[in-house]
């Protein structure tokens, strides 16, 4: 649970880079609905929001970032195309279904992570800033999350950049790893420890 003052100063600061891993209920098909949002306008959201566990991707993989989208919007892709209903399905029904959902690189689209690092490895200031701006992000949450780094990339960047002695940081493979919806729930729960 989140208070609702928190929820909103999120919201404000983060709505358009982060989200949480809630989704409206499929209706026919495992894509469907994965874009509704109207679940974040129900005041009744703030009893399903969860703190204890932070899913980081990489970055906002498609062009999204410099539009004006809706808040929460990272995550709840409505494009078929897009993998998020796996994060769904993976998540519901356990402890993480709440979690929060964010990136570790703010403001930098591509839909290629081979060339998000290798903008980052050019330019180290902008990994330090997105480090700072990621742990000023998190304060906002209730104590210290466990962080579930979504692929290699995003793991290494928070195991090389973050105190070791402050976080508790899990690597799952990112949803759009080709494999099928059942097995990724499966290995992403068997990770967190949870079955």
């Amino acid at each position: 649970m989140i208070k609702k003052e928190i929820y909103k100063e999120m919201k404000q600061k983060y709505g358009k880079v982060s989200s949480w891993a809630v989704w409206a209920p499929e209706q026919g098909t495992p894509k469907s609905n994965v874009g509704n949002l109207d679940m974040f306008e129900n005041e009744d959201i703030l009893d399903i929001l969860d703190t204890g566990y932070v899913f980081v991707g990489l970055n906002v993989s498609g062009t999204e970032v410099n539009t004006n989208i809706s808040d929460w919007r990272n995550f709840h892709s409505p494009n078929a195309r897009h993998h998020d209903y796996k994060l769904r399905y993976a998540l519901k029904g356990t402890k993480l279904w709440g979690s929060y959902l964010t990136d570790i690189i703010k403001l930098h689209a591509d839909t290629n992570g081979e060339n998000v690092i290798s903008y980052m490895k050019k330019h180290p200031s902008e990994v330090k800033r997105n480090i700072n701006d990621f742990e000023e992000e998190i304060s906002f949450l209730s104590g210290t999350p466990v962080l579930v780094a979504m692929g290699d990339k995003v793991y290494n960047i928070l195991k090389e950049n973050l105190p070791h002695d402050k976080y508790t940081i899990i690597k799952i493979k990112h949803y759009s790893y080709t494999i099928s919806k059942e097995d990724y729930r499966r290995e992403l729960l068997q990770a967190i420890g949870e079955q």
